[in-house]
C-alpha cells in the first residue's frame, strides 16, 4: 500500500521537494537568528564586563613633591662659623649675617624652585615652611612673595605652616604651639597666601597627639615621615592613607600602590627645599650655595618623564581627595612614638635634646640643655607675666605678643641640632634671654599695679594671691629607688626630698662639679612592660603603649611636659627648667635613661627630677603644674 506521502512524492514531485527546501532554509535562517542574538547578546556582555572591569582598573597615578624650607637654615647667619680664622683669607665670602644668609636662602635656593613650577602651569606642588618665611620675603623680596602667591592662585601650590618659627614644638608645652600657631595665622592672613589644611613640619616632627591640634586649627591632613614609621616597626607596604585621630595621614616619601595600582602615589621631591636648586650644597657653605641650572633641569627632565608615562603630577591634597572620591576608606596605623623624619640618622630627638652633632669640629659649642632649659624658664616667665598682665589690668598685649614672637624664634631647631654652630646657639639664648628679662619687668609691673610685694602666680588657674614661696621639703629619710647616676670624670651628689604624701611624691637633685668631661646619665631602675607619657601637644592625654609593639632597638622621647613611667604607678617627671635632655627607652628592658653627651664644660650644674607614686592623671597634673602650667613665686 502506497503511503499519501508517497503518492504525494510520485504525483507532485517537485512541489514536495520545493516545499522541503523552504522548510529547511526557514529552520536554516530561524537557527540563524538565535545565534544572531546569542553573538550580540554575548559580544554586549562582554563589553560590558570589560568596561565595568576597566572602570574597576582605571588607574589614577599621582606623583607629588613636597619642598621643605627653611629660612632659618643658619639660625642668626654664619658669622663664626669657620673653625680656623685664617680659612675667612681664602674664603671671604663663607661669613655672613642672620639678613645676608637669608636672602642667599631665598635668591639660590628658594626663588629657582618657584620659577620652575611657574614654568609648567599644570604641576602641581606642595611646599612648607615657617611662617616667619612669609615675613621675611613680605620685607625684602615682595617680587618672590608674588610669585608664591601665584603659584597658589593658578591652584598649583599647596603652602603648608604648623609653626611660625621652626622650633622644636615636639619638645615644649602644647600652650607654646599655640602661640606659634596664632602668630602664623596672622602672617598668611596679612599677606594674602592662603594656607593649606596640609601639615608637614621642621624636622619631619611628628606625634599622634598633633591629631586633636591640628584639627582644632582647621588642618585636615598630615604628611608622616616614612623613615620615623620605619625605624619603629620596619619596611611595610602602604595602604591607601591612614587614620590619624579624626583626620588622615599617609607616610612620605613612601609609594603607594594600592589595589594593584588602582590609585598609585610617588615623591619626586620630600627634602629641604633649598637644596634641589643648589644641588644638594646647604647653606652653611655659602662660597658653594649657588642655584645650579643643570641640577633644576635634571629634577625637571624626571618629573616630565613622569608626565609623559601617564602620572598627573599634582598636589597632596589632590591625592588625599581622589583617595576619598574613589570610596577610599582609610586605614589604622600600628602605635607610633613622637620623633622626627630621619631617626636612624639623628638618633632620634637626641640630637636635639642631649646628643652630639654629626661633625666633630664645632662640639665644643654645643650645649643642648643649657639652650633648652633657657627656653623653658624663659616660657616660664612668659606665661606668669601674661598671667599677672591681665590680673593687673596692664595695657601690655602688644609687648606679650613680641616676647612670644622672639620666644618663638629662641625655640629653633637648630640651636641644638643637628650640627648647632656658635651663631645658632647664640641665637637662641639670645632670643630667650630677651624674653625671661622683659617677662620679669612686666611681672613686677603688675606686682606693684596689684600692690604685693610677694606673688603667687598660677598660670594654669589665671590666678594672682598675695604670698611667698614654700619652704624647702625635707630631706628624704631615704631614697625611695635606687638611681643610678653616671657622672663620667666628674664629681656628683644628691639628695632626695619628700615633697608630699598624697600623691608621694619625691625630688632628686643631682649636683655634678666642674670639669672637663661632657657626659652625664641618670638611669631609673624599671618595672613596667608599657611605656606611659603625653604625647606632644596632648599635655593632658596620656597614653600607653606596649614595648613589645615595637621593632625598634632604642629610642628617645622628647616628652614635652616632661612626664614618663617607670611602673605601672610610678612616674619620673623632668624639672624642665634644669634638665631638658630626652628620656632614652628600650624594647627589652624597663629601665629609663636621661642622657647629655654635651654636658657644659668647666662649669658645674645642676639637674632635677620629681619621683611620684599615683595613677597617669596624678602624674599628669603634677607634670603640666611643673613644666606646661607652673606657679611661680614672685
Amino acid at each position: 500500500m502506497i503511503s499519501k506521502i508517497e503518492r504525494l512524492m510520485h504525483l507532485k514531485p517537485k512541489l514536495f521537494m520545493k516545499g522541503t527546501a523552504m522548510n529547511y532554509r526557514y529552520h536554516r535562517f530561524r537557527g540563524f537568528k538565535i545565534r544572531l542574538v546569542l553573538y550580540l547578546c554575548t559580544m554586549f556582555l562582554t563589553i560590558f564586563i570589560l568596561a565595568s572591569t576597566g572602570a574597576t582598573q582605571e588607574q589614577h597615578k599621582y606623583a607629588v613633591a613636597l619642598f621643605h624650607c627653611n629660612v632659618q637654615y643658619v639660625a642668626g647667619g654664619t658669622l663664626g662659623m669657620l673653625p680656623l680664622p685664617f680659612l675667612l683669607g681664602w674664603f671671604p665670602n663663607w661669613e655672613l649675617d642672620s639678613d645676608a644668609t637669608e636672602d642667599m636662602i631665598i635668591k639660590q635656593g628658594f626663588e629657582p624652585m618657584l620659577d620652575l613650577y611657574l614654568a609648567h602651569p599644570n604641576w602641581g606642588v606642595d611646599i612648607e615652611f615657617q611662617a616667619y618665611y612669609v615675613e621675611v620675603l613680605a620685607q625684602r623680596h615682595p617680587t618672590v612673595l608674588n610669585k608664591l602667591i601665584t603659584l597658589v592662585e593658578q591652584g598649583q601650590a599647596e603652602i603648608i605652616s604648623f609653626h611660625y618659627s621652626d622650633q622644636l614644638f615636639i619638645g615644649f608645652g602644647r600652650p607654646a604651639w599655640e602661640k606659634s600657631v596664632e602668630e602664623t595665622k596672622r602672617v598668611f592672613e596679612e599677606n594674602d597666601v592662603p594656607l593649606s589644611d596640609v601639615v608637614f613640619t621642621q624636622e619631619g616632627q611628628a606625634g599622634m597627639g598633633m591629631a586633636q591640634a591640628m584639627e582644632e586649627h582647621g588642618y585636615a591632613h598630615l604628611v608622616w615621615p616614612k623613615n620615623l614609621w620605619k625605624y619603629q616597626h620596619g619596611d611595610w607596604e602602604s595602604a591607601a592613607y591612614y587614620k590619624f585621630g579624626n583626620l588622615d595621614m599617609i607616610p612620605g616619601p613612601k609609594d603607594i600602590n594600592y589595589n594593584s595600582g588602582q590609585l598609585q602615589l610617588t615623591w619626586t621631591f620630600l627634602d629641604d627645599g633649598e637644596l634641589m636648586a643648589a644641588c644638594h650644597v646647604d647653606p652653611y657653605f655659602p662660597p658653594f650655595f649657588k642655584t645650579s641650572e643643570s641640577c633644576i633641569r635634571e629634577y625637571e627632565s624626571e618629573v616630565e618623564q613622569l608626565e609623559a608615562d601617564g602620572w598627573k603630577i599634582s598636589t597632596i591634597g589632590e591625592y588625599f581627595h581622589a583617595a576619598k572620591d574613589m570610596g577610599i576608606t582609610p586605614t589604622e596605623p600600628p602605635p607610633l612614638f613622637d620623633g622626627t623624619w630621619q631617626p636612624k640618622d639623628t638618633d632620634g630627638v637626641h640630637r636635639w635634646l642631649g646628643g652630639k652633632g654629626i661633625i666633630p669640629f664645632n662640639a665644643d659649642d654645643e650645649r643642648d640643655n643649657h639652650v633648652r632649659t633657657l627656653n623653658e624658664i624663659a616660657y616660664r616667665e612668659l606665661m606668669a607675666a601674661q598671667t599677672i598682665a591681665k590680673a593687673a589690668g596692664l595695657q601690655a598685649d602688644d609687648e606679650l605678643d613680641d616676647l612670644w614672637h622672639l620666644l618663638n624664634l629662641g625655640m629653633v631647631t637648630d640651636a641644638s641640632g643637628i650640627n648647632p654652630i656658635g651663631g645658632e646657639i647664640g641665637y637662641s639664648i639670645a632670643h630667650s634671654g630677651e624674653v625671661a628679662r622683659s617677662a620679669r619687668l612686666i611681672i613686677e609691673q603688675g606686682k606693684e599695679a596689684l600692690g604685693l610685694s610677694d606673688a603667687i602666680i598660677d598660670t594654669e588657674a589665671e590666678s594672682v594671691i598675695a604670698g611667698t614661696a614654700p619652704d624647702e621639703p625635707p630631706v628624704a629619710d631615704e631614697a625611695p629607688i635606687n638611681v643610678n647616676i653616671d657622672p663620667g670624670w666628674r664629681q656628683a651628689s644628691s639628695t632626695w626630698y619628700r615633697v608630699s604624701d598624697n600623691p608621694e611624691i619625691w625630688r632628686l637633685d643631682i649636683t655634678v662639679n666642674a670639669g672637663i668631661y661632657r657626659s652625664m646619665a641618670v638611669t631609673f631602675p624599671g618595672d613596667s612592660s608599657k611605656v606611659i607619657f603625653t604625647p606632644a601637644l596632648a599635655d593632658d592625654m596620656p597614653v600607653s603603649y606596649n614595648r613589645s609593639d615595637f621593632a625598634f632597638d632604642h629610642w628617645w622621647l622628647a616628652l614635652a611636659n616632661g612626664m614618663i613611667n617607670i611602673s605601672d604607678d610610678m612616674f619620673v617627671i623632668k624639672d624642665m627648667g634644669l634638665t631638658h635632655v630626652a628620656a632614652l627607652i628600650y624594647p627589652d628592658s624597663e629601665d629609663v635613661t636621661f642622657r647629655d653627651d654635651v654636658a657644659t664644660p668647666n662649669s658645674a650644674f645642676q639637674w632635677r627630677f620629681y619621683l611620684l607614686r599615683g595613677t597617669a592623671d596624678d602624674a599628669v597634673a603634677f607634670a603640666n603644674s611643673l613644666n606646661v602650667y607652673p606657679t611661680l613665686y614672685r
